[in-house]
């Protein structure tokens, strides 16, 4: 059976192909030359995987429409205002042509403060005072509704403090009928819901779309880019929920950074944080710095054995030194995994305590060499708070990245994002909405004051409206994925390079796994449940047919050809003294507050 076509094949005109038959479409309502608003609302459909065709406004009558849609059961028209309103121009008030009311939404943005954009505004509402007032010159509030979680999803009753310039316009609509409001500030609506005369309308007053594929140096922030952004995403997650990628549940997983394995190291006791996991069920990750691998209690290792589905360590560089993982040497870098994989699997022998196989760069700090030596030495993914390459004429992050599951820009190997708590819920929620794992960050002092802030914080997650796993962290980055259906087709996007997927249905069920792969040099083979397994190569992109049985589990890897077995890094005298001191003196600082004394970056 031969393997669905690429979907993220766009073009002037649209991405609609034969395999789109049978599934919802979106109309994008433009000019004759696309805006660059117009290229942008279509990168953000194919990065959903949302079927598009473009149509001009002298295109728009009901003959081209049901040209367009014949083999789709509905449709949705996105259009910027100016776009509607002169399609609309020739209609009388409270009266709309056959083909808009026959959609089975409309969604309309960029609602400019100028006369046409405020008649149509007063058209589609049938409000005759409704009004646009720009508000991108001071910070504002915004409620997002807790009365339309089908749209909102973990954004549901969010409370949010905006920036200045993150939006850009408001709405004030007095409506008589039928008004929802999304997004709401004391200043109008960002983003509203109605029907009139038949239609129903989504407006947002964004005037702008964001384009994902803009440069990106650090996080995603919601508080500094909420217009062209937050709304379409809702929108486009709620009208297309059936056939969009999407995911079924949020993998969590709370990650500390740099702990050896002793009862209580800073403000973190083991103990405690055991307590604190039962009470708030939370699993929890140790990012494991592997120069300390002698350096272990015995007690703390067997707590983390007895319970593994709560604590588990992952790789967190090789000596922790600065920039390690920043190098751009092919050679360094892999002399500096061997002996990091050398150290946790010395752990392992002496210890019977496994190890996860996803690295955390030290400070965040990574080249993309360092992301294909992971690939060729074993690891399945990693993560990071840091998005970009610390070389920053070597970033080719971009927008669409930070919205994926996982970045995968690098080689094709997956880099997962975290954040930390000052990030705000906000953020994790638009996370969330977005599809992403939730992996939250700290260090020690998250746990001062006996883990109160992170307590609270925890509850805000739980309270979120979403459906969140809490995992160790190298079974969350596995079980990452996103699924979306094709007709009768099941395809599921991978991530990592290894997939845990279940079948909970009482039927065996077939899936497509896709895998971005810019080249597939290092690939040794794919092995489902231990067996080897036949997969194609097409433009790109790695995939092969896996079926599921009635509550089975597919285990998916991709295995690569291994560096081989390179001398364990052997470094001067002076350099191993210097890690010694610095790992000394960072405890040190952590365990007796010495901070003011040690002045140096961990």
């Amino acid at each position: 059976m031969a393997l669905p076509a690429k979907d993220d094949a766009t073009t002037s005109r649209g991405n609609v192909d034969a395999m789109d038959t049978g599934s919802s479409i979106a109309l994008l309502l433009r000019s004759d030359t696309p805006s660059p608003d117009d290229c942008n609302l279509a990168e953000i459909l194919d990065f959903f995987g949302i079927p598009w065709t473009a149509l001009t406004v002298s295109e728009a009558n009901e003959a081209n429409i049901a040209s367009l849609t014949a083999s789709h059961p509905q449709y949705s028209i996105l259009t910027s205002a100016p776009y509607l309103a002169e399609a609309l121009q020739p209609c009388k008030a409270g009266m709309f042509p056959a083909w808009l009311v026959a959609a089975a939404s409309v969604f309309v943005y960029g609602f400019r403060a100028a006369d046409p954009c405020r008649a149509l505004l007063r058209k589609i509402t049938g409000d005759p005072e409704a009004d646009i007032r720009g508000i991108d010159a001071w910070p504002i509030t915004v409620s997002v509704t807790g009365a339309f979680p089908d749209m909102c999803g973990p954004m549901s009753a969010q409370r949010i403090q905006l920036e200045p310039g993150a939006a850009d316009a408001a709405l004030v609509i007095r409506h008589r009928g039928e008004l929802q409001s999304i997004v709401v500030a004391p200043e109008g609506h960002l983003f509203a819901g109605f029907s009139y005369s038949g239609v129903r309308f989504f407006a947002d007053a964004s005037l702008v779309m964001v384009d994902i594929r803009e440069r990106a140096a650090t996080y995603f922030d919601v508080k500094k880019r909420f217009a062209g952004a937050v709304p379409v995403v809702m929108y486009l997650k709620w009208s297309f929920r059936d056939i969009c990628w999407t995911t079924s549940e949020a993998n969590a997983c709370l990650i500390i950074d740099d702990p050896p394995l002793w009862p209580r190291y800073g403000f973190l006791d083991f103990g405690e944080l055991l307590q604190l996991a039962d009470k708030q069920t939370f699993a929890t990750t140790i990012a494991f710095i592997p120069w300390n691998w002698q350096r272990t209690n015995r007690g703390t290792v067997a707590a983390f054995r007895q319970n593994s589905g709560k604590l588990s360590v992952c790789v967190h560089g090789c000596d922790h030194t600065r920039g390690e993982f920043a190098a751009r040497s092919a050679d360094l870098l892999d002399r500096k995994l061997k002996t990091a994989r050398c150290r946790m699997q010395s752990l392992l022998n002496k210890t019977a305590l496994n190890y996860e196989n996803v690295m955390v760069f030290p400070q965040g700090a990574f080249s993309p060499e360092a992301v294909s030596a992971l690939k060729r030495n074993g690891f399945v993914a990693a993560v990071n708070t840091e998005v970009a390459p610390a070389d920053d004429a070597s970033n080719e992050t971009t927008l669409a990245d930070l919205w994926s599951v996982a970045i995968v820009r690098y080689g094709g190997f997956s880099i997962f994002t975290r954040r930390y708590i000052d990030h705000g819920i906000e953020n994790f929620a638009f996370d969330g909405l977005l599809g992403k794992p939730c992996f939250v960050v700290g260090h020690h002092d998250l746990f001062r004051n006996h883990g109160s802030e992170l307590t609270d914080f925890l509850r805000q997650l739980a309270s979120l409206r979403w459906k969140l796993r809490w995992r160790t962290l190298g079974d969350a980055v596995c079980r990452s994925y996103s699924i979306r259906r094709d007709g009768g087709t099941i395809i599921v996007k991978m991530f990592a390079e290894q997939l845990r997927i279940e079948n909970m249905k009482a039927m065996t069920q077939r899936i497509w796994v896709v895998k971005q792969a810019p080249q597939v040099v290092s690939l040794k083979g794919v092995t489902v449940n231990q067996d080897v397994v036949a997969y194609e190569y097409v433009d790109g992109c790695l995939r092969l047919i896996v079926d599921i049985p009635p509550g089975g589990m597919a285990d998916i890897r991709w295995v690569h050809h291994e560096e081989p077995d390179a001398f364990p890094d052997s470094e001067s005298v002076s350099y191993r003294l210097g890690v010694a001191v610095r790992r000394y003196l960072s405890e040190l600082r952590d365990n007796y507050g010495l901070r003011d004394l040690f002045r140096f970056r961990k």
